[in-house]
């Protein structure tokens, strides 16, 4: 199946169950290296089918070419390829092609578990900024490493003295990793905030202060964000303060078998004029906020690489009153290529951006419309 799309707006419509959501996911698959839904690979491939190819023409801002590819098999195999090239770790995708998707769970953004905040923030600013990328994933294996070696410990397979020496080690390098990590995750909710709000303002039509806030795990990182917790800190001795502070608690560790602080336990707060919307949130609030700092992501990335990520929206529409769904409608489509899968066409029927392609899908398979109603 060949398709070419529209630079602006895309819609897919069709039934529940017709395929519009694996289409969407296998657009999106190349920018993350798995499914935003978690599918493992034999769940993305035809029932009839052992392998699946896909290959992305993606024209950049600059208006060179990229050849994207990846490929799947049920054995759980995965290639990935650009400008034919092997592409090795899933680390190496990151800013290759640049997404974000919406669907109805995507307000677990902001009432969901930490680590979905976390992973926010995380992509967000791996997307622009390498050196982040490479420390997140250095933080992440010592983190594996340690809390292996606890759990080691806690089970009788390790000696106290060689449990404490390997512990020393591996928080040495988790500071160094740590404090990387705290003071990025800070500038990005910093940079994160003021575009959020404007965003918001311009979604809702109220002035209303919407504001994303690092909540770090870590004292000494605390401390640091006292004098203006809207402001980056400064990094400067703040590895050799990380080390003080887990050194100082590691008899306690070694007792309970696993780490008890560090960034893998940050948080985010998403206020809304000061009031914390994880906990008093509407589900309105709530998901107004969620569009809005997924939307301030993209402005954040444009600053920074001068770049518009793709949108995908996934049957979220309905899921907002009309006043609301034509303000992102018109905003999305203004900078931004954009995919739209719905089954109620009721939801764009007032939406008519140029250059816009519609498709019908049934059975998985798709028939271009026309780009007047009903489609």
């Amino acid at each position: 199946m060949d398709l070419t799309f529209s630079p602006r707006v895309n819609l897919v419509l069709g039934r529940n169950g017709e395929g519009k959501t694996n289409f969407l996911e296998a657009l999106n698959f190349l920018a993350l290296g798995r499914s935003h839904r978690g599918s493992k690979p034999d769940e993305m491939i035809n029932f009839d089918k052992e392998t699946l190819h896909v290959t992305l023409e993606v024209e950049e801002e600059s208006g060179s070419v990229l050849t994207c590819e990846f490929g799947l098999d049920r054995s759980g195999g995965r290639r990935f390829r650009v400008d034919g090239e092997a592409i090795r770790r899933r680390a190496d995708l990151v800013g290759r092609l640049v997404t974000v998707f919406f669907n109805p769970d995507s307000i677990r953004l902001v009432r969901g578990a930490p680590q979905r905040r976390r992973h926010f923030t995380d992509h967000g600013l791996s997307e622009f900024d390498p050196l982040f990328l490479s420390h997140l994933t250095a933080l992440q294996r010592v983190i594996r490493q340690k809390t292996g070696l606890l759990r080691d410990h806690k089970k009788g397979l390790a000696s106290p003295p060689e449990t404490r020496r390997e512990l020393e080690s591996w928080n040495k390098e988790l500071a160094v990793h740590a404090a990387e990590v705290c003071a990025g995750r800070q500038e990005y909710a910093c940079l994160l905030t003021p575009y959020s709000h404007g965003t918001h303002k311009t979604l809702t039509d109220n002035d209303l202060q919407l504001g994303f806030r690092y909540c770090p795990n870590l004292e000494c990182v605390k401390s640091r964000q006292k004098n203006d917790p809207e402001k980056p800190f400064a990094k400067e001795g703040l590895a050799a303060d990380i080390f003080q502070e887990i050194d100082y608690i590691m008899e306690s560790e070694i007792q309970r078998g696993r780490p008890r602080i560090g960034p893998q336990l940050d948080d985010f707060e998403v206020r809304l004029d000061g009031v914390d919307l994880r906990v008093y949130g509407s589900q309105g609030e709530i998901r107004t906020a969620t569009i809005a700092l997924i939307l301030a992501r993209s402005d954040v990335l444009y600053q920074k690489r001068q770049i518009r990520p793709v949108l995908f929206f996934d049957d979220i529409f309905s899921e907002l009153d009309r006043h609301r769904a034509h303000r992102l409608q018109e905003m999305s489509s203004r900078h931004h290529q954009v995919f739209v899968a719905t089954a109620r066409a009721d939801d764009i029927a007032d939406w008519r951006p140029e250059e816009m392609k519609a498709w019908n899908v049934q059975g998985g398979g798709f028939t271009e419309a026309d780009n007047e109603p009903p489609y």
